[in-house]
């Protein structure tokens, strides 16, 4: 480990021997960091995976109208936690060399609207968009009569992207 203070290199000790710095402390905020992270918010709201992993659930919370952004990292969006509310759920997704994976119901109905460049777009095994650039309009069979949908505005550049069930 290198100290982050003065760049000195420690061989497992608790404190740098240059500086005195506690690298305990240190490495105990890097490990922590390196944990996913659940984002609580009641409906609305932003979810960030920057240079992390994020995890948002429906398990307590209204989704509709939520942003996600994994920029450097990434986001999975499970939706199987708890039954979606009756009618449309829109999400605002964005991908920036990173990856995002969105778990619904098969009997979820799925719309994506969106663009992509130099990004792989999957719904349930089916690929939308790969390559150079993409402009999504998919919709699934049954969607407008569907008693719970799922819209995905999505926006990815060098991403990849997984709708699942």
């Amino acid at each position: 480990m290198y100290c982050p203070k003065c760049g000195a290199q420690s061989e497992g000790g608790r404190f740098c021997r240059a500086c005195g710095t506690n690298l305990v402390a240190v490495s105990d905020a890097l490990a922590a960091s390196d944990q996913p992270r659940s984002i609580s918010s009641s409906g609305g709201g932003t979810s960030l995976g920057l240079f992390h992993s994020a995890v948002l659930t429906n398990a307590d919370r209204n989704l509709d109208g939520h942003n996600a952004a994994s920029i450097f990292g990434s986001v999975t969006i499970n939706l199987t936690a708890a039954a979606l509310p009756q009618g449309e759920i829109h999400l605002h997704v964005y991908s920036i060399f990173g990856s995002l994976e969105v778990f619904a119901l098969e009997e979820v109905g799925v719309r994506i609207t969106g663009v992509s460049l130099f990004s792989s777009v999957k719904v349930r095994g089916v690929e939308i968009g790969n390559g150079l650039f993409s402009g999504h309009e998919y919709v699934s069979p049954g969607y407008a009569q569907a008693a719970r949908r799922l819209h995905l505005d999505l926006t990815s550049i060098f991403s990849a992207v997984k709708l699942r069930r």
